[in-house]
């Protein structure tokens, strides 16, 4: 199954509608509201989630995302 992350600029309507569909799904504005896209990267790779944004530059933010 997948499991998403949405990110803060992904609508509540979304991520409430999505839940009621069954899918395992978070919302950073709810588990970590303002957290850096660095922040949002590694929760999602911790989580093994894919990320969901309208942010054009996320991409090439989390292909160069290497753990610390």
């Amino acid at each position: 199954m997948l499991k998403l992350l949405l990110d803060e600029n992904i609508g509540l309507k979304v991520y409430y509608e999505l839940e009621k569909l069954g899918f395992d799904v978070k919302n950073v504005h709810i588990v970590a509201r303002g957290a850096s896209d660095e922040e949002v990267t590694r929760l999602a790779k911790d989580e093994n989630r894919i990320i969901v944004t309208m942010d054009k530059d996320f991409g090439y933010l989390a292909l160069s995302y290497s753990p610390q």
